[in-house]
């Protein structure tokens, strides 16, 4: 009937398991009612005389035993195969009880075992399946001879109120089934799209850490020839010492050399090797206060108005190098955008998270890379054409640490760019 096998007990994940007790709980409650309104309603509804009292019993017993399993459902230690068969057997057990004293075999309410084995299937491993099977059946056969006969007020109706529980019981089997398998296909569908999103993680990361590694090869290249540059301006600043402007020329000449060098530096560090840990604990004010002033002392032009980072007081969170430069680089191109160099930087916290908005007054972001950002991280483009290294790789850390990176357009004209990370005391 299915393409695809439904996974059973034995291969769920522990919170998997607790839900399928917790559907198991609920169709009991529904049993419990149903053997209840049997009890009562049988005899002025149908004109069917049945012992009402052991009826009421078993459900009595079926709720309090409903009522134990609900309370040890937040134990630590999910439930496994046999423990899930057991809670089956419980069922099938008190609506045997319920057969035996209501015409066994011949009330067609008996067709109420089938939903018990479908659920079975859909949880349980093969073995358990075929013992619940086994079980069913035998208690089947067993009360073809075994039960106390429906005292039916007018016998010639009989016909009439078999076909008519036939019509009901197949009803409620078919909405218990229903609803069961269709509740067991949501839940596998959204464990196929986390396996999705952690293949597609996992690819992304190893695209970035290829990207890492060639940086550092052509880091290590550079290196050389930044080395040379660097004795040909010492050698030109001796040559030219008395030449007031050539000297202040090579000194802006090494000092670029310099931050060449740190760069590389920090590229050679970090290239080619996996974070071992995701950062370290920062103040969020800290964090945010310090990636702005670093962009304001490289850049003089660049004009950042800040409003809400007094706001993150107390706020912590974690953050590593690649995360700042992951900021950096946000904000660095929000600047570039705007014609005047004018970026509004607002913070604050959201629903437990640091949310932090970048506006500019630029052209705005091209359709194609708010659908590039839209896309599975593994169909992301890295072109020039597409996000781009720098945006790829930023939109990657962010994402390593649980955060979200999000555009939209700005009222008058430019782009609003919002990142949200996780806080550590929200």
């Amino acid at each position: 009937m299915f393409d695809h096998p439904a996974p059973s007990l034995d291969d769920s994940r522990p919170d998997a398991r607790q839900s399928h007790v917790a559907r198991l709980i609920t169709l009991r409650w529904y049993s419990v009612l149903a053997m209840i309104a049997l009890a009562v309603g049988a005899a002025p509804a149908l004109d069917i005389h049945i012992p009402a009292v052991p009826i009421v019993m078993i459900a009595g017993a079926l709720g309090l035993w409903n009522l134990l399993l609900l309370k040890g459902l937040s134990a630590p230690n999910p439930p496994g195969p046999w423990s899930i068969l057991l809670e089956l057997v419980v069922d099938l057990a008190a609506w045997s009880g319920v057969l035996y004293l209501t015409g066994g075999a011949t009330n067609p309410l008996i067709s109420l075992f089938l939903p018990l084995i479908a659920v079975g299937a859909a949880v349980l491993p093969v073995l358990h399946t075929w013992l619940l099977s086994a079980l069913s059946i035998g208690i089947y056969s067993w009360l073809w001879v075994h039960h106390q006969p429906l005292g039916l007020a007018d016998p010639t109706r009989a016909i009439d109120w078999h076909l008519a529980g036939m019509w009901g019981t197949f009803a409620v089997s078919a909405l218990v089934m229903t609803w069961y398998v269709s509740r067991m296909t949501s839940a596998v569908r959204a464990r196929d799209h986390a396996l999705a999103q952690a293949r597609e993680r996992r690819l992304r990361n190893e695209r970035i850490v290829a990207m890492a590694n060639l940086a550092a090869g052509a880091a290590h290249e550079m290196g050389t020839p930044l080395g040379t540059m660097r004795l040909i301006v010492d050698s030109l600043r001796m040559q030219c010492d008395d030449d007031g402007e050539i000297h202040e020329d090579l000194v802006v000449m090494e000092q670029q050399i310099a931050h060449c060098r740190s760069i590389l530096s920090r590229l050679t560090a970090s290239g080619g090797q996996a974070r071992v840990e995701a950062g370290g604990a920062i103040a969020a004010a800290d964090w945010l206060g310090g990636v702005l002033a670093t962009i304001e002392s490289q850049r003089p032009d660049v004009t950042i108005d800040r409003a809400g980072i007094d706001t993150l007081a107390g706020l912590r969170m974690i953050a590593d190098q690649s995360l700042t430069q992951a900021m950096h680089n946000l904000v660095n191109n929000a600047a570039t955008a705007s014609p005047d160099r004018h970026v509004a930087v607002s913070a604050g916290q959201t629903q437990g998270q640091l949310e932090i908005r970048l506006a500019d007054r630029g052209p705005g972001i091209a359709p194609d890379i708010l659908d590039a950002l839209h896309r599975a991280p593994a169909e992301r483009p890295t072109s020039s054409n597409g996000l781009g290294i720098g945006l790829l790789l930023s939109l990657g850390a962010i994402e390593s640490f649980g955060g979200t990176l999000r555009y939209a357009p700005r009222d008058g004209g430019g782009t609003i760019t919002t990142v949200t990370l996780p806080l550590l005391n929200p």
